[in-house]
């Protein structure tokens, strides 16, 4: 069971920041490619390890002569698993307080919602522990 088997009317999420609108990187330069061309650019931003935008800004910003910011560090696996974890609490989190706050204005509280959130911290607590013993997969329940 995930948070998505919970009904929507149990789950709220605050709005976030877009990555958009936090970057720092605003202008932008376009080109026309021939498909031989785009495959040329893809094939070398892979071997270079990065995407075909940040391979494309480096190979720009050498030729004219400014100097290259380093990039940032590839995410591991476990810092992938540690950023869905950390959603899934959050959701969890949000979740419980809905529960308590109806249970506080003198709603009842449905039984099934808290066994399904408590089924969803319950394979939360599984994924967490079956990663850090280096038998689990690294993700969200």
């Amino acid at each position: 069971m995930t948070l998505n088997d919970i009904t929507p009317a149990e789950t709220t999420t605050a709005p976030r920041r877009r990555r958009s609108e936090t970057r720092q990187r605003t202008a932008s330069v376009s080109a026309r490619l021939l498909p031989a061309e785009r495959a040329a650019i893809d094939a070398a931003a892979e071997a270079a390890g990065c995407g075909p935008g940040t391979w494309t800004r480096e190979v720009l910003t050498r030729a004219a002569g400014a100097p290259v910011p380093p990039r940032r560090a590839a995410r591991t696996d476990l810092a992938r698993a540690v950023g869905r974890w950390t959603g899934e609490v959050g959701k969890i989190g949000n979740n419980l307080n809905q529960l308590s706050r109806h249970a506080h204005q003198g709603s009842r509280v449905d039984a099934a919602a808290l066994d399904r959130l408590t089924a969803v911290v319950r394979d939360l607590h599984t994924a967490v522990t079956s990663h850090e013993s280096g038998g689990g997969e690294a993700s969200a329940p």
